[in-house]
Parts: C-alpha cells; structure tokens; sequence
C-alpha cells in the first residue's frame, strides 16, 4: 500500500490444515473436515450451507476458518479475501459452549506458541506458524495472535482491539442483529457504530443451527439491496458478511455440504452415526407433563445396570424447577439434592458456572469420563440442545418438534460409546382448547404420529443419526413473518447520534415478529443510584441475567418502579414496570432476591451476589456495605450501624456539626473503615469468586482496594474505593472520553500517534493509500479542539505545562470541579470545535483533497467520539472568544461558541453514507476512533512514514 508500508519481520510458510487440526486436536481431521478446508482455500469461497448430523465435529469449522485466515497472511492486504473476524452465531445463550470452550483453546494455544517462539518452544511447528501468521495480519507486533470475545448477554463489555485485530465472537442472534442494525444491545449509544463496523464488514458469519435463524439469515440480501456502496473500502469479497448457515436439520442434500463416500468409510463416523438410540414412546392424554417426565426418569434410573448420567429436556424453566423438586422427593429414584442438576436460559453466568462444572466433569463427550459412584441427573431447557458436547446414557424429553428432537438426541450415546443407550419421549396435549404448544405450535403432534408410525406395536424406535431423518421426515416448524425491512428505516438506525422518538424496534428484522426475542437484561447491585446519577461500576456481561419480559413483569407489582441504565449505558433512570421495554438494562438491588443457584426464581428472597463487587471496588455508602457485610442468618455478625455511618461521613469529609474534615481526618477514618470491613466477609462470595477474579479472598480484596479520597462537592456516582488493577476495556472507553490518562500527554504527540496508527490500522486492512492519507490527517487533527483555552484549564488547572495537553493525569474524582472552574459548558464537545478548525483549514487551499475526502476528514474528525451522526448537538454556551492552532504548518482560527449548530453535518454524513455504505463508513470510523483508545490506554505506536 505505498507509504503505508512498514517493514515487517518475515512470517513461517503456512502449515496444511490437517497438520494444524491435528496438532490442535490431538487427533487427524475426520474426511469432511479436510475437504472443507481444501474448498474453501481453493475457491476462496465457503458452501452457503453445511449440514451434517449431530456429533460429527461440525465446531471444526471454527479450526478451517482460523486456519484459512492464517493460510493468506502473506497476500497483500487489498488482496485478502479471507475476514478478519469469525462470528459463531446461535439462537440462544449457551450455558454448556463446547464451540466457545474450544474458541479459547485454541486462542491459547496460539498466544503460547507466539509467545515462546523466538525461544523455540514446545508447541508444534503448525501452531507456531498459524500464530506468527496472525499475529503479523494485526497492527502491533505483541498482539495476542487471536482475540476471543462472548457476546451472550444484554451487556457488552469486550470488543476486538481494532478492526485488523483477528478475533473470534460468540455471539447470540439478538445481540449481532442489533449490532449489524446499529442499536447493538449492550452498547453504548456512542459505541453503537463501531460495533455495527465489527459485525457488518470484514466477518465471516457462522450461523449454527440456522434453521433457527431463518430471519436472520434473510436479512443480509434485503440489507445488500437497501444500502449498497459506490465505492467499497475493502476489497469486495470483505465488504459484506460472509455467510454460512451450520445445521444438522437444514434442507435438502442436493444443495449443501454433506458426507461422501470417505466420511461413510471412516470407522468413527460409522460408530457415530449407527450409535444405538432406542426411545421409547409415552403417551398421555393429561396436560400435565411434570408428572410423567419425573416417572419417565425414575424408570431409566431403576432400570440401569448401574450409576447413569440423565438428561431431561423439558420446554420451560418452570418445568425444570417442577421436575427437579418432584425428584428429590420421589424415593424410588434414591437421588439427593446433589444428584440433580438445572439449567436452563434464565441462569446468571455465576450460577451457571457451577452446574457446567459438574456436567461436563460427569457428562464430557469423552472416553475419559471417570466411573460414576451415583447417578447424575441434567434437568435442562432447550440451552443444551445446541452447542453442548455432552453424551448422556439416558434420556427424557418432553414433546417437541423435528429439529429440536433430533439436537436433543444429540446428547445420547453421542460417541456410540454406550450400548445400554435409552430414551423416552413423553407426550403430554397442550394446555387449553388451541392445540398449540409453546415454541412448537402444532408439530409435536405430528412427531408423535411419526414415532407411533416407525415403533409400531412395542412402542420402541431406533433414533441413530443414521436413520432419524427418515423416521421423523420433514420439520413442520413456521418461523413466522418478519418486517420487510427498507432504505428508509435503515437510514433513521443509522442516525445513532439522535435516534427518532418513537423508533421501530430491531428486533422483528432478526427474530420473527411470531416469536421475538423480547427480553430484558437483568443485573443485581449493592448500590442503586437514584433516577440521574450514574451506575459505578459500568455493567459487565457475566453479570447479567437476560430475563424474558413476560416473566419479569410478572415477579412484580404493576406499579412497581424500577432502575433502568438509559441509552449512555451509565445514567440510571426511573421505570414503571408496566413501561419496561425489550432490550432495557434493569438493575435490582442485591437484598431484592429473585435469583438463586438454578437461576431466576420470583420466590427467592435471599440476597444475591454483586459481581462488580471483586472486579472493580467498593461502594463507600451504608446501605450497600451492610447488604454486602450483615451476615442474614440469624444470630449473624452484623456491621455495627452507628460506627459505620460515623466512618462513612468522616471519609467524605463530614466531620458533622457542619465542619468539614481535614485530609488526616478523613485518611485516619478510611483506614479505620477498611479495618472494620475486612473482619465482615460477605456470605454472598464463594471460594469460586474470589479464584474467579483473581483473588485470595475478602482480606486481599480489601488491602487491594485505592486509598484515594472521595471527591468534594455534588458527585454523579456514588463515592467508592476502587481496585487498584484493573482490565476492563469499558474504563479505557471511558477516560479517554474524558481525557483522562495515567500521565499527561502533549496535544500534539497524541495527535502524531493517533494518526500514525489510524493509517497503519486503515493500511493493514487494505484500504487505498488515499484512505490511509486521511485517516492519518483525521487521527492527526480528530482533538485540535481541546487547544480552546477553557479546555486547556480544564485539563491542566495549575497551569503547570509548556505546552498544549490532550489528555490530564487528574484523579477522575476532580474532574467535575475542574471543568466547572475552567469555563467549559457541561455537555460541550471538543470534537465540534476541532471539526470547525480543520473546516478552516480546507478553506486554505492548502489541499489536494477532493470533495469526497474533505467531506471524510470533516465528518472523521466530527464524529471520532461517536456524535455527529448526523449531528453535534448543541449546548448552553455563548462564548465570543476564538479557538486558534496550527494545522499542517498553517495557523487557523474559529468561534468557541458551542451554542452554535454546524447544519451542514446532516447532508455531508447522508452524503458518505450513500458513498461508501452504512458499514464502510463506519468501519473508517471505527479505524479513527479505535486507534484512539489505544493510544490512549498506551498502545506502542509503530513509526512510519508521517503524509
């Protein structure tokens, strides 16, 4: 790419696929999976559908696609056809991800093998060269050669480093619709369109299980058609998602990826597909199905040979908790509290944590499973039908449909391993006079005629994959309708900066408007700010709990009033329940119960762990300490009340009486705090939350904590003590939106580096050398604006620098009060001024840019905070005052007024839009603004050549 050129180190030939799986592995790649990786680097192409029965290793398509992206590493980057990120894709949150688990395996497998390289370590040559080979695709030299990320609740925390930076996602069909349609659930309204940029261009999209998916799967070609590009940033084969649909159900043979006659050969796959399976039909004429699954369950048990692992599928949560209570009270099945395991989709991922432990110790798709003492039984929700690589011996299920049947076979004698393989499929009528089951409409009828049909008078059928095509026959299943979706409601989703009031929900375009999946993001706090303060510390996703709204509403009052996170993801608002929304970040104080080891339940009372608690730090009001701290058993140690609020107001600096407190006063009580606390240990922490964050327990937590005084003055967040460590991306995004950085840094030096790395990032991409010209200018001039000198007091109030500053090393507690005594109006954007400045310059004739390109610089500098789409809105300001630096060598100046309304925003972004496509240009910002944060958080930047 010219200029944007640097020296790079040479990179290890690529290894052939079967060496790389099969270092990864441990074993050689079954015939199909060596065929895919031999079509799909040949043809430069994925089949649009592969669809192979359950238990053939299908997540290997996740080794062919690392593989295939590694295998182009030394192709110049305009001519890579192979995408930067993997998306895997499924209709639900997985509680079991065997694909995630093995995502992060080989992630570390290859930041080992890039690690120890240069020592010649002792991983494999194949995995050497394939993380050498990645690494080299991303802009620094030290980067981990594959970044996984999961994106599986309402919260998203992670993202990749930056759009040339190999990544795996994880990731459910609402939380990558929304973000392929600009209202990423979980994102922050100004994170919105770099996550659009991250799903939307340079991906390659596994779509698992897509029969499950058909929306989703239909939106890609209606999308192409609304908002083509004229002119494409990356080469054609990147510019679109790349789609590939996974199923074991999909569509007829003729027209996708299947078995040949090698696979049909291979005594393995043959094991596999002839495993034994005999389900037996039980039919009843009574609704009620907790009944008749729990003596289906029993009767396996009994008549195992010895301790057995179970599954029982059943259809809802409130199914799973009816049939795990009716078990243990049933004598004949000998099981205990311990023996029975839930799982089902309203788990947080805590909880869950504990239950995937003991399954997938007990139940792993292995030869190595150790010998049972006692049975272990899996009461679980369609979560483990799909994604779970898990071989139970025995199997219940209640009555479902086609597709669901045969993934829930899935998990029996998954290997052939158990020749003692049983299942039984109870079929209970529907609730009322409709027909209808839940989720499977009509079909579970028609199931149970096909089994009756093929088990005849004893009332037994062989299920193997081999032949439970031809048994079932085809799904009946109706995804339902969804919304056409057109140019004109993708422009106004475009428009994050001011979404319309009002605006059509994403979620029918990906999720049907029959069944969407409307649900709610649940998080448990010690400390709930009031309606306009902000939340300390931001969500994380593990946190989370996704709670259908249906269900939520009904654990409340009607006139209940909640907390929800607004639209900037940190600012607590006030709700009704009744006006709670699909997609809302509800948080519920931690003494409210409603969730407990199985996950949600209306009827528990017990307080609920806060998570943010050990990642981040401790909220310094009473309230939340005593949640946290009281022991709630009776005769437990409580804080004592009077001392603790005494300690709390000393160290925010009430000595009472009106007095204020000196800092030893408030220094000498905070230590007397600390001391108090760490002799009361929450209850609510286990030994694996401590291991989880990295701590040894309660004390280490407490001697970890920052001994920076609160702030004076009114205070948006609740005062807290924060962890010294931290690795929380979302904090980068946060102080750099507040200029904030460990040291100050000069305005020019950042702006250097930033645009440095903005065009090393738009060149490694394969951008044309013009592009990369104005993303080194925009990263160059994006913070021009913080030279107004109210700004400068702002970041520097002594005075104490030589020279310009763009980022302050001011503790984030005196950030408000600086800005208060600087000048600068509440809610002014810096970025307007910088746009206003560099429009000056353009005026200078001092450019080669064509209309195009400074419509680019322009709209780059504008929006490299994520305003100015399509507008900077304004604020209360009036300043007479200029604005003045030197841009390129020329000296230029403006009005400061941030009251006044750059107009000509609006046209120039509908303008880019229409040139380089919704997704482009938000990849070109997405370049700009994550070159931003890195530097900021204090990324080497490489030296290049400066336009």
């Amino acid at each position: 790419m010219g200029d944007c050129v640097t020296s790079d180190p040479p990179i290890p030939p690529a290894p052939t696929f079967e060496d790389f799986y099969s270092a990864v592995n441990d074993r050689p790649p079954f015939p199909w999976q060596e065929r895919l990786a031999r079509q799909v680097a040949a043809g430069e192409s994925w089949p649009e559908e592969i669809g192979l029965p359950t238990g053939l290793g299908k997540t290997a398509c996740l080794d062919v696609a690392v593989w295939w992206l590694a295998s182009q590493a030394h192709l110049p980057a305009e001519d890579r056809t192979a995408p930067t990120r993997i998306w895997w894709v499924v209709n639900r949150r997985l509680l079991v991800d065997s694909t995630g688990e093995h995502a992060e395996r080989i992630s570390g497998l290859l930041s080992d093998a890039a690690g120890d390289a240069s020592a010649g370590g002792a991983q494999p040559e194949a995995i050497r060269a394939v993380a050498l080979r990645l690494r080299s695709l991303a802009v620094d030299a030290d980067s981990d050669p594959l970044e996984v990320i999961r994106l599986r609740g309402g919260v998203a925390w992670r993202r990749p480093t930056d759009p040339s930076q190999p990544a795996v996602i994880l990731s459910t069909i609402p939380m990558y619709g929304s973000r392929l349609l600009f209202r990423g659930y979980g994102s922050s309204r100004s994170m919105r369109p770099i996550d659009a940029a991250l799903a939307g261009i340079d991906s390659l999209v596994l779509v698992d299980e897509a029969h499950l998916a058909r929306h989703l799967m239909k939106l890609f070609p209606a999308l192409d058609e609304c908002a083509p590009a004229r002119r494409n940033i990356l080469n054609e084969a990147r510019s679109t998602p790349r789609v590939v649909s996974l199923t074991a159900t999909g569509g007829p043979r003729g027209r996708r990826f299947d078995l040949d006659a090698a696979d049909e050969s291979n005594p393995e796959i043959i094991r596999r597909l002839d495993a034994p399976k005999p389900t037996e039909i039980w039919a009843h004429d009574k609704p009620d199905q907790v009944r008749p699954l729990v003596e289906a369950t029993t009767s396996l048990l009994e008549s195992a040979a010895g301790p057995s692992s179970c599954v029982v599928f059943v259809n809802s949560p409130e199914t799973a908790r009816a049939v795990k209570t009716r078990l243990l009270k049933e004598k004949r099945s000998g099981l205990t509290g311990d023996d029975v395991v839930v799982l089902t989709g309203r788990t947080r991922e805590r909880e869950a944590a504990a239950a995937r432990k003991r399954i997938l110790n007990a139940m792993r798709a292995s030869s190595a499973n150790p010998p049972r003492s006692r049975h272990l039984v899996v009461v679980a929700t369609q979560t483990l039908e799909v994604g779970a690589d898990i071989d139970a011996e025995l199997m219940v299920t209640e009555a479902c449909g086609v597709r669901a049947l045969i993934q829930r076979l899935g998990r029996l004698n998954r290997l052939g391993s158990y020749p003692q393989a049983r299942a039984i499929y109870v079929h209970c009528p529907p609730r009322g006079s409709d027909n209808l089951w839940p989720v499977y409409g009509r079909e579970p009828a028609v199931v149970l005629e096909r089994l009756q049909r093929a088990a005849g008078e004893g009332g037994v059928v062989n299920l193997a994959p081999r032949g439970i095509a031809e048994v079932l026959g085809d799904p009946e299943d109706d995804p339902g309708r969804a919304p056409e979706i057109l140019p004109a409601l993708l422009w106004e989703w475009i428009k994050t900066t001011t979404p319309p009031p009002g605006e059509a929900p994403v979620d029918p375009y990906f999720s049907g408007i029959a069944r969407p999946e409307r649900s709610v993001s649940v998080m448990w706090r010690a400390y709930v700010p009031e309606a306009g303060a902000y939340l300390w510390p931001r969500p994380r996703e593990e946190e989370i709990l996704d709670v259908g709204i249906g269900t939520f509403r009904d654990a409340f009052d009607g006139s209940k009033v909640l907390s929800r996170l607004g639209p900037d993801g940190v600012t607590v608002e006030d709700v009704n329940v009744s006006a709670v929304r699909p997609g809302d970040r509800i948080v519920l104080p931690s003494d409210w119960g409603l969730l407990d080891m199985d996950g949600w339940n209306p009827d528990h009372t017990g307080v609920v762990a806060d998570l943010s608690v050990l990642r981040r730090g401790l909220p310094l009001d009473a309230r939340a300490l005593r949640g946290l701290c009281d022991d709630p058993a009776d005769g437990g140690k409580r804080l004592p009340t009077e001392r603790l609020g005494r300690l709390l107001a000393l160290v925010i600096g009430d000595a009472g009486d009106g007095e204020e407190a000196d800092d030893a006063a408030c220094r000498e009580a905070l230590e007397s705090l600390l001391e108090m606390l760490v002799e009361y240990p929450p209850s609510s922490f286990d030994e694996a939350d401590y291991r989880d964050a990295g701590l040894a327990g309660w004390h280490q937590f407490i001697s970890g904590l920052a001994r920076d005084l609160p702030p004076d003055g009114p205070r948006r967040e609740v005062p807290h003590l924060a962890l010294q460590r931290t690795s929380d991306p979302s904090v980068v995004e946060e102080l750099d939106e507040m200029s904030l950085t460990e040291a100050a840094t000069a305005l020019d030096v950042h702006g250097v580096e930033v645009g440095a790395r903005a065009a090393r990032l738009a060149s490694a991409l394969g951008a044309s050398d013009d592009l990369c010209a104005i993303m080194h200018r925009a990263g160059s001039f994006h913070d021009v604006g913080k030279a107004d000198g109210r700004f400068q007091r702002w970041l520097d109030p002594r005075g104490e620098a030589t020279r310009l500053v763009a980022k302050s090393a001011m503790p984030k507690s005196r950030w408000s009060a600086a800005r208060a005594a600087s000048g600068w109006p509440a809610g002014g954007r810096h970025e307007e001024l910088s746009g206003r400045l560099v429009a000056e310059w353009l005026t200078t004739g001092g450019t080669d840019l064509t209309d195009d390109e400074a419509d680019l610089l322009m709209h780059l500098v504008v929006s490299h905070h994520g305003r100015g789409r399509p507008l900077v809105l304004p604020v209360t300001d009036g300043s007479p005052g200029l604005v003045s630096h030197e841009l390129d060598g020329v000296e230029v100046s403006c009005s400061a007024d941030l009251a006044t309304v750059d107009w000509s925003q609006p046209s120039r972004f509908r303008r880019l839009n229409d040139l380089h496509g919704p997704w482009g240009l938000a990849l070109l910002e997405a370049i700009v603004r994550q070159a931003d944060h890195c530097v900021s958080a204090g990324a080497r930047v490489k030296h290049m050549e400066v336009y």
